[in-house]
């Protein structure tokens, strides 16, 4: 069986080790700081929501930041405040300008809308405030850095493991989206279906956004089960269409008729990896993003220079490979206590 993994090798190796470092300190009293920020930094951590693990991995990365930046920098807090639900740009605005109000010292943003939050990062660096983007970033990128993942080549690399591995039992496939607000919304199916076009006669039934609503993907998926009997595959592009994808298979009492990948990972999502239900998952490095965020903020406070833009990597993870090193370096990224 061929298997494809798309990892940065500096990336995972940055995973290895900063998943073993640890805080205890909640989101708004955590520490850790220093020649930026002598009198004490404040960065503001804006997620595109709070009802999801991956923003949870996000906001601990940056919070083991701040705490082993302590002894370099000196005292670090960090808040963390974002919308309840994702696409929520007008929320993300406020709490960016009232960062900004109280003179925070750096914002790391994940953009819920490229567009709408342009003008806010533009304004709040006019301001003094160091801005750094994670995961979703504006456009055109005025941030100062930019830490992503390529959505793009990523789920190109789960489509063509599927192919590799599944080829032979798929002739259909239907996608599970997100929203079109914001790049990974649009680019992580660009990237699968550029896979699933390499195959003759690969039949598209198209895209239905759930917009990050459980209800609403399983209500679509259900949906495709319904209506495509000879469905053999759905692809999920977050984590909440995952859950939702996974609901609907339960209800229908889908095992392995119906080949299922998505993108993230969570306690349900390795179970069901377990169980054959999910065949691949494209993992992100969300604890890189929130830890290389803060430290890049404090770089910037110390006059240093940053990269303006890093790909921080995918790793595919698969039944066979999942409880290699790597793969559990991977899984950790999510859900730090993990051990396979």
């Amino acid at each position: 069986m061929k298997k494809k993994i798309l990892s940065a090798t500096l990336t995972m190796t940055m995973v290895l080790a900063l998943t073993a470092c640890g805080s205890s300190a909640s989101s708004e009293d955590n520490s850790g700081g220093g020649e930026g920020g002598k009198d004490g930094a404040t960065i503001q951590v804006i997620p595109m929501s709070t009802a999801s693990a991956y923003w949870l991995a996000v906001k601990q990365g940056a919070e083991d930041a701040a705490a082993d930046l302590k002894e370099e920098y000196g005292e670090i807090t960090i808040k963390y405040d974002g919308p309840p639900e994702n696409g929520d740009a007008t929320g993300q605005i406020d709490i960016m300008n009232n960062a900004v109000t109280a003179q925070a010292d750096g914002i790391v943003l994940a953009a819920t809308d490229p567009e709408a939050l342009l003008q806010p990062v533009k304004d709040a660096i006019d301001a003094g405030v160091h801005v750094v983007t994670v995961d979703s970033g504006v456009e055109p990128n005025e941030a100062e850095s930019f830490f992503y993942t390529d959505n793009i080549t990523g789920c190109k690399e789960l489509g063509e493991y599927m192919l590799d591995t599944y080829g032979d039992e798929l002739e259909s496939y239907a996608i599970i989206g997100d929203s079109y607000e914001f790049a990974a919304g649009k680019d992580r199916p660009e990237g699968f279906n550029q896979a699933m076009a390499k195959k003759d006669g690969m039949e598209y039934l198209g895209i239905q956004l759930a917009k990050s609503d459980i209800a609403e993907a399983e209500n679509i998926c259900s949906n495709y089960l319904t209506a495509n009997p000879d469905l053999d595959m759905i692809f999920a592009t977050n984590d909440a269409a995952a859950q939702g994808a996974l609901n609907a298979f339960s209800k229908a009492g889908i095992t392995d008729e119906v080949k299922l990948c998505v993108v993230d990972v969570s306690e349900d999502v390795l179970s069901a990896m377990e169980q054959g239900i999910i065949d691949a998952a494209a993992l992100q490095n969300p604890y890189t993003m929130g830890y290389e965020g803060v430290t890049s903020i404090m770089k910037l406070l110390d006059g240093e220079e940053v990269e303006k833009q890093v790909d921080t990597g995918v790793f595919i993870l698969t039944p066979d490979n999942m409880k290699s090193e790597e793969a559990t370096a991977a899984i950790q990224q999510y859900l730090p206590d993990y051990e396979p």
